[in-house]
């Protein structure tokens, strides 16, 4: 014990117990503050009792009132062009966040741009596919700016990319491009605009009397729900549009199977099996040009066999190509009347978070200041009796498949495109919202209902094609 002291004087233990006592005080409200200003519980309000939908419908009914520029041409006119995206130095890769190094040890195969040019005489659009993971926002940005220089518009260009996780990165700033694409150089999302813009142009001086047609593939065996196996549905259709320019023939289509055949152990530059795909079209049939976009990607990927790596890309590219190849045999039932309309219409959405546990989520700030704040839009193209949806997102091949039963019950052809230009992460189907994996838990931003609302939305644009 202390011994008795002069009240001038205080024991040191007592002294040493108070300052710690103190201490733990000051530092659990430093932490209390800092967890209140950093998490918020995750919120379940049903959308649709929030203003951002409201808004949302309005903004969309009242653009669609005011602007339909739907036309039916007397001439049918298509060009194509490809233009190589692939850097001249050793870039970062984009796809996987525990890939380390990000940077690239050599190319593979190169990366491209391919562009359809249509034009009916009357209204004008340019379909684009990117050899990379998505079209980032920064590039959407660029691109909107110089557009303008070549009498093109935004809502002109519909947006997609190959989601080839083993491409070009570095085109994102803040912690999460970092994390997803590697250290972010204005070079890149300026070189890929760019290249955007010359395919445009490029695909435009090369347009001649042209015909198309759709066509829809059921490919099952290719593609596996990754997110819950059998338990979920899967999205099996291929949507493939051909086309033809003058003397040229050549096919677009859509697949829903992540291209993850290449996994984050590879570090060289690569298209993954959509350029298996094209490549073996252009090989093996009489067709001059192939092009692969991404369907509705998320929860779906490539049916895993024993196979790894660079044979795995190439057994799921040929395999896809193979069955196309079979229905390009019989020839497509072509047609040169086209009706054409598109546009881009603002998407609004609750508050972002990311959750870190079933019912707690880093708050809205956070979010923004590590993935920083894009606006984002959903665009259209219909072409006659086929409407096709461009997604700022990873969206659900589970959503998708209903909505494709929706679209042929209003007799409309539907094609859902992921990577429109902006991103707002993954859309899964909803009941898997509170799953512990890696889609719904980290990279679903906009809450436990947001596949309903997404659906709500493409049903809305989908009455408005029938309209």
């Amino acid at each position: 014990m202390c011994p008795k002291l002069t009240n001038e004087k205080k024991c040191p233990r007592t002294n040493n117990l108070s300052m710690f006592k103190k201490i733990l005080l000051l530092t659990s409200v430093v932490i209390i503050i800092f967890l209140s200003l950093t998490l918020t519980r995750v919120d379940r309000t049903p959308y649709k009792k929030l203003d951002f939908y409201k808004k949302s419908i309005h903004e969309i009914n009242q653009y669609l009132t005011e602007n339909c520029n739907a036309s039916i041409g007397d001439t049918l006119l298509i060009g194509f062009a490809k233009v190589n995206l692939t850097p001249s130095d050793l870039a970062p890769l984009a796809g996987y966040g525990n890939r380390r190094p990000k940077e690239m040890t050599r190319v593979h195969d190169s990366i491209y741009v391919n562009t359809t040019v249509i034009n009916n005489g009357k209204n004008k659009i340019a379909i684009v596919s990117a050899d990379l993971l998505i079209i980032p926002p920064e590039v959407t940005l660029i691109l909107k700016e110089k557009l303008i220089n070549i009498d093109w518009s935004l809502p002109e260009i519909f947006l997609s990319a190959t989601h080839t996780h083993s491409s070009l990165g570095g085109w994102a700033p803040g912690l999460v491009g970092n994390m997803i694409a590697g250290p972010y150089n204005a070079k890149y999302p300026e070189l890929i605009a760019s290249r955007i813009l010359k395919s445009i142009q490029m695909a435009e001086k090369k347009m001649k009397i042209g015909a198309w047609s759709f066509n829809e593939l059921s490919m099952p065996s290719l593609i596996r729900n990754r997110l819950v196996g059998t338990q979920g549905v899967t999205d099996p259709y291929l949507k493939l549009i051909a086309l033809k320019s003058g003397i040229q023939e050549g096919i677009h289509v859509f697949y829903g199977a992540h291209a993850t055949c290449l996994s984050s152990e590879n570090k060289q530059m690569s298209r993954d099996y959509p350029g298996v795909f094209s490549d073996w079209m252009v090989s093996h049939t009489s067709l001059d040009f192939a092009i692969y976009s991404a369907g509705a990607v998320a929860s779906m990927g490539p049916e895993i066999d024993t196979r790894q790596e660079f044979d795995r890309s190439q057994f799921i590219g040929e395999e896809i190509a193979k069955q196309v190849a079979l229905i390009h045999e019989f020839g497509f039932p072509y047609g040169d009347q086209l009706n054409l309309k598109f546009f881009r219409i603002p998407l609004f959405l609750r508050r972002p978070m990311v959750k870190i546990s079933e019912n707690w989520a880093f708050r809205p700030w956070i979010f923004n200041w590590a993935f920083g704040h894009y606006s984002l839009e959903v665009s259209m193209v219909q072409l006659n009796d086929l409407v096709m949806i461009g997604l700022p997102c990873d969206f659900s091949g589970e959503l998708a498949v209903e909505l494709y039963e929706y679209a042929k019950s209003k007799n409309l052809n539907l094609i859902i495109s992921s990577f429109n230009g902006g991103y707002a992460g993954y859309v899964p189907d909803d009941q898997w919202y509170d799953l512990e994996k890696y889609e719904p838990r980290s990279m679903s931003w906009y809450g436990h209902d947001n596949g309903a609302y997404f659906v709500e939305i493409v049903k809305l644009l989908i009455d408005y094609a029938q309209s």
